[in-house]
């Protein structure tokens, strides 16, 4: 068994040693590990857990010992999907464990940019009390406000339950309606993806990145948001056509953006969106917190654990479901 991907800080290292299921050794290839090498690892290796990263079609064609890869995040979109099917190793989410975090994390978002928090803590910290910023103008509360969810997947269910409790009303789109039981549950009411754009006061993004999401925001889809909208994206920067938000936001005709990913990252420092004051930024930073790392750690090596006792791995993939039917 072994990891890839992305660094990760010592603690965490010691973390993944620490929760490591007996009776398995465990191998770590840390970032810029040549080809060579993590090629050489699969073919070692029964299980690949972590963050991977465009490994080539020979990488699993070769690694014929290797069962599993088990992704510690809830994106996928750098995984080699065809290159797995081929070889047929099933490839399993993180079955929801940085789901809270990033649900904290955009709601964290929502509030920044409706209370204009970036802008004002540098000017308290330079003796600016108001700094001109006036203390009401376009500063909002969520409450009452309707928040509209693209996606309504693991993340998606959680930020639902937390904005309710701010007393504002959440409505949603996905490619997969929910159960009436389960929208009831929720709190949510299923719209179309445009009654949701020309409804919702927050569009908060929840969906994957694929052929079918890619700019699904893009100049069309802006047009349509309220003046004093807000977008809001925790997913991936790719789902968002960024030279279309740029006009949207410059030209007023939307009120504001909370984004924790860009299309691309370290974002360029030319990028125009870092020049708007109605923008707030994190370097995708949502998911990482000591306590969803323990629990993708708990989930990934749950996983592990089941298809080394021969039974079926849980959180496959959609795109994998044919190959590896989910009960």
């Amino acid at each position: 068994m072994f990891t890839q991907g992305v660094e990760m800080p010592p603690d965490i290292l010691a973390l993944a040693s620490d929760m490591a299921p007996e009776g398995f050794s465990l191998r770590h290839l840390p970032v810029g590990t040549p080809a060579g090498e993590i090629a050489a690892a699969m073919r070692e290796a029964e299980y690949l857990l972590g963050f991977v990263r465009h490994l080539p079609d020979e990488a699993f064609t070769e690694a014929t010992r290797l069962k599993l890869m088990q992704v510690l995040s809830a994106g996928y979109d750098q995984v080699n999907i065809a290159g797995a099917r081929a070889a047929r190793v099933p490839v399993c989410s993180n079955g929801g464990a940085n789901s809270v975090a990033v649900a904290e994390h955009a709601i964290m978002l929502i509030l920044a940019v409706y209370r204009k928090l970036v802008a004002l803590h540098p000017n308290v910290v330079a003796g600016k009390w108001h700094g001109g910023i006036p203390r009401t103008v376009d500063m909002y509360e969520l409450a009452g406000k309707t928040v509209g969810l693209v996606g309504l997947g693991n993340i998606g269910q959680q930020v639902a339950q937390r904005v309710r409790a701010f007393d504002a009303s959440v409505i949603y789109h996905d490619a997969f309606r929910r159960s009436t039981a389960e929208e009831e549950r929720l709190g949510v009411r299923y719209v179309s993806l445009e009654t949701l754009l020309e409804t919702a006061d927050v569009v908060s993004l929840h969906v994957p990145l694929n052929h079918d999401t890619r700019d699904m925001i893009d100049a069309g889809a802006l047009a349509r948001m309220k003046p004093k909208a807000v977008l809001i994206n925790t997913c991936r920067g790719e789902v968002v056509d960024e030279a279309a938000l740029f006009d949207a936001l410059q030209q007023g005709r939307i009120l504001a953006a909370g984004l924790d990913t860009l299309a691309q990252e370290p974002t360029d420092p030319s990028n125009p969106l870092l020049t708007l004051p109605n923008v707030t930024l994190t370097p995708h930073s949502a998911g990482p917190t000591v306590d969803s790392f323990r629990k993708r750690f708990h989930n990934g090596y749950a996983n592990i654990r089941r298809v080394a006792a021969g039974e079926p791995p849980l959180w496959v993939i959609p795109e994998m479901h044919d190959l590896f039917p989910q009960g």
